[in-house]
């Protein structure tokens, strides 16, 4: 999974090792994004990030207007459908880390031209020179970079071809002032070329980018790179908010990637002895008929069935223990909204599910409230609930007052353990994966988690009729 790939390398690489993740308090992660809290290079950094996306179209110069502030706020609602948390300050880092291991991205400095810009170092290749440019090019895109120093007549004979390179339906973008010009223009096939001349040392340099569409990207990011002068790297600060939302990320999966002895995660299979196999629960998320479930209810499956019709594993993160499956016959009538904000101390939840294979005839619906935030171990990826749950109701839907996903019930604490250890039964001590694990496990595979804008509380019997629409019965063979 790319993010996991990022987050076990490139973070490792890029900054000091944190202190132990218990500590953490990852609330401060679910919290609005407030950009008086960055520091130059934190915007930076993320400027560059939003550029490499698609969102960004300005200079990497760490000042943060609506320019800036308006790219984040569309990466976040086009990548989670949300305004913008801190959490998603992380995972733009993330994608920038993946980048910079793949290609070496880091600014570079051109001394004969005197001027500084993003390129691929590790996978840079040199092509033969022309008559007024030395030519590079991505190795893995169609991203090429051509500088040079050119007299006045050269350096507007350049701006001039640009121009005339613009056959689409945009107008040319074009900037000129006296010692600084700059041409933008569109194929009629979407192919871009890009041309910046500035005036120093009594010369025009001059870089020439081209690419095509599908990588108009990488040349929107070296364009707002290109600074006059040595320019530093993109960093972020040490101790700075970038990084303590890095770390806490980084912190949040580490402590999902730990199980508690004490803990039975229920998977169905000790619960029907007829050779059948084993059962759970589930809930779509998508009209496209994705559907989400624990982990552990699909592991060691040879065939998966929703609802009696046949299933895939799309994807599924152990770290987490969530699942993703898809079905590919009549869709969804109904898909589960997930709530904006996280599940408070002490609020109402309903369980929804299938226990024990379905044996006790059909969806079943249990109360509570959530009685701790944290799971066993203080770990944060989960929290507690009161709401009776079987084996069989893993994977299905945890849903607050107004019938939106607050969490997806995962297990239920070892009664007979703890007894044996602290010679006390605990009585409903049960859990749930937050609901904002199961969001970015989602963002993560390209599905976008539909909210509930309303949070309007419903009637408990018309939000067990409607849950019952979207909770599924899943079977593994």
């Amino acid at each position: 999974m790319r993010f996991l790939i990022s987050l076990a390398v490139c973070f490792l690489l890029t900054i000091d090792r944190a202190p132990p993740a218990s500590a953490q308090d990852y609330t401060s992660l679910f919290r609005s994004f407030d950009a008086s809290l960055l520091t130059h290079d934190d915007k930076r950094f993320l400027q560059a990030a939003l550029a490499f996306e698609g969102h960004y179209q300005g200079l990497l110069d760490g000042a943060w207007g609506p320019i800036s502030q308006s790219a984040l706020e569309r990466y976040s609602r086009a990548e989670f459908r949300a305004e913008t948390e801190d959490w998603h300050l992380a995972m733009l880092a993330f994608s920038l880390f993946e980048r910079m291991l793949e290609d070496g991205w880091a600014i570079e400095y051109f001394d004969a031209l005197g001027l500084s810009l993003l390129v691929p170092q590790d996978s840079l290749v040199n092509d033969p020179p022309s008559d007024h440019f030395v030519n590079l090019r991505h190795s893995t895109s169609s991203l090429a970079i051509s500088v040079g120093i050119h007299t006045k007549s050269t350096a507007q004979a350049l701006h001039d071809y640009t121009e005339k390179f613009n056959t689409g339906s945009e107008n040319t973008y074009t900037v000129r002032k006296t010692n600084f010009a700059v041409t933008s223009a569109k194929a009629r096939d979407g192919s871009l070329l890009y041309t910046r001349s500035n005036f120093i040392d009594n010369a025009w340099s001059t870089v020439m980018l081209s690419a095509q569409p599908r990588d108009a990207n990488l040349l929107g990011a070296v364009a707002s790179s290109i600074q006059v002068g040595q320019a530093r790297n993109i960093m972020f600060t040490k101790n700075g908010l970038l990084e303590q939302a890095v770390t806490a990320l980084a912190g949040l999966i580490d402590e999902g990637q730990q199980t508690a002895d004490a803990v039975s995660t229920p998977t169905p299979d000790h619960d029907r002895d007829d050779g059948a196999g084993s059962a759970g629960s589930g809930f779509w998320v998508s009209e496209e008929g994705f559907l989400l479930t624990n982990a552990h209810v699909v592991r060691g499956c040879r065939n998966i069935l929703v609802n009696g019709e046949k299933a895939t594993l799309f994807e599924k993160s152990d770290d987490f223990d969530l699942a993703l499956l898809q079905t590919h016959g009549t869709p969804p009538s109904i898909v589960a909204r997930f709530a904006i904000s996280s599940a408070r101390l002490n609020s109402d939840v309903t369980a929804i599910g299938y226990p024990y294979a379905g044996l006790l005839g059909g969806v079943n619906v249990t109360r509570g409230s959530v009685s701790s935030l944290r799971g066993v171990n203080n770990d944060a990826t989960t929290m507690q609930i009161t709401a009776p749950i079987q084996s069989g109701n893993s994977g299905g839907p945890l849903l607050g007052p107004d019938g939106s996903v607050v969490g997806v019930v995962v297990a239920k604490l070892d009664a007979v353990k703890v007894a044996s250890t602290l010679g006390d039964l605990p009585q409903n001590v049960n859990f749930a994966i937050r609901g904002e694990i199961a969001k970015l496990f989602l963002s993560q595979n390209g599905i976008e988690p539909l909210l509930n804008l309303t949070n309007e509380t419903v009637d408990p019997v018309d939000l067990a009729m409607v849950a019952s629409r979207f909770t599924v019965f899943v079977e593994c063979q």
